[in-house]
This record gives C-alpha cells, sequence and structure tokens, in this order.
C-alpha cells in the first residue's frame, strides 16, 4: 500500500446532483494505471487477499459483496438505501481494459436473502461503528462479469477523505478466487495538513482492506493481515 502523502483537495464538479460524488476523476478507480498514474494530487492505495478457488466460492463471495457484507461486516451501519435513477445518474462501466462504456439499463439481481445487488446510481449513508462518523456515498459504477464481480463506491460528501474505492471479486484463469480493494483519496476537506492528512487517508486506505476478510472464509472481520494479502 503507497503511503499517503500531503496533497490539495480536488474543486467539487460544476454540475451534481444531491448525493452525488464531490470529486473529479470519477471512475478512474478502474484504471489499470491507477497506482502509477492516479488522478492528479491524490493517493493510490490496491490490496488484494485470496479467498479459496473454485466457483462456488466466487459466486459466495459475490453475492456477499454485491450486498454490502463487505461494509456490515466491520460494524459499518448501511442506512437510507436509494436504488440508481438511471433517469438521473446511469453510472460509469468499464470493459476488461478500463475504458469507459456506455452504461446499459440496470438489471436488478438479487442474493440468497433476497436483497438486491447494488447498481451504479446506489446511493447510502454509512454509519461507522460506535456512530462516530456518518458518510454519504454513491455507486459509481459496478463490474457484472462472468469472472468478475464488484462496485466503486465514491464519496457525496466532505466530512472526511474525499474518493473513491472499488471492491471487487475475481475468479481468475488457474481457479483462485480474490478480492481485491482499490481506489485513491485525498485529505478531509476540514483543514488537514502533513502527518494529520497523511493518518486519516492510510486510516480510510486500511478500512477499505479491512472489508476484504468478511469474503474470506473463516476470517476474523477487521484482520487486514491475512496469510494470503498481498499490497501494492
Amino acid at each position: 500500500m503507497s503511503e499517503a502523502a500531503d496533497h490539495e483537495v480536488p474543486a467539487r464538479r460544476g454540475t451534481f446532483v444531491e448525493h452525488a460524488a464531490v470529486y473529479a476523476a470519477v471512475g478512474a478507480s478502474a484504471s489499470a494505471d491507477l497506482l502509477r498514474f492516479p488522478p492528479e494530487g491524490s493517493t493510490p492505495f490496491a490490496d488484494e487477499l485470496r479467498l479459496g478457488s473454485g466457483a462456488d466460492r466466487f459466486l459466495t463471495a459475490s453475492n456477499v459483496l454485491m450486498t454490502w457484507g463487505a461494509q456490515r461486516s466491520i460494524g459499518i451501519e448501511v442506512l437510507d438505501v436509494q436504488p440508481g435513477d438511471d433517469s438521473q445518474y446511469a453510472g460509469v462501466l468499464f470493459d476488461a481494459d478500463g475504458t469507459p462504456e456506455v452504461s446499459p439499463e440496470a438489471d436488478v439481481r438479487y442474493g440468497p436473502d433476497g436483497e438486491a445487488f447494488l447498481t451504479a446510481g446506489t446511493t447510502a449513508t454509512l454509519r461507522h461503528p460506535g456512530g462516530s462518523a456518518e458518510r454519504k456515498v454513491r455507486v459509481v459504477y459496478v463490474t457484472d462479469e462472468p469472472r468478475r464481480a464488484g462496485f466503486a463506491l465514491g464519496t457525496a460528501d466532505e466530512a472526511g477523505v474525499i474518493g473513491e474505492t472499488a471492491y471487487v471479486v475475481e475468479h481468475r484463469e488457474d481457479d483462485t478466487v480474490w478480492a481485491i480493494a482499490r481506489g485513491f483519496y485525498w485529505a478531509p476537506a476540514s483543514g488537514l495538513f502533513g502527518l494529520k492528512a497523511r493518518a486519516a487517508i492510510k486510516l480510510a486506505a486500511k478500512e477499505a482492506v479491512q472489508q476484504l476478510a468478511a469474503l474470506a472464509p473463516g476470517a476474523v472481520p477487521g484482520d487486514s493481515a491475512a496469510p494470503d494479502s498481498k499490497s501494492e
């Protein structure tokens, strides 16, 4: 995981709707070159955790991921969920090379417990353990492929670090299944500088990686130091 740096927060986009992302470069977490060429002024990160192998493991992990399971695993409450409105926000889709594509009409799927899968444009409020912090987020894109599933959350307020986090499950050619967290952050708009700004970014990245543990069989929620974890 790359070390945080002290950077300025980018200006809010000129046009947006309520609960929209509040940063530039929306969807950049899907870029294959994210770690080498992150959005200007941001700090990128990436980490992955081996979950096991086989189609069943991929399907189970995908169902958990696409119904907020990774967030809930570390005690985050998911509140005020509003499905995406295609007339207002169609989201962003990317091909295997990270090239943006036109988003088709959303096809809602459901997990085994009947909860709807996340779709592009979905908004929610995430309340962190202890009720100490709440963040508004928007699903800026989803990945729905035969061997890859996931989504990216973009911040929709300025109550903390600003940026985007992608959560993806991959069923690779060697039959192994991996969970991936990657994204980029800017320091909070509250005026934190230097060490405090870097600490805030590093903590946000660590929390994203901790959520991968929910997708691993037998994992203890919050344990990001799993034996098969890899950082970039």
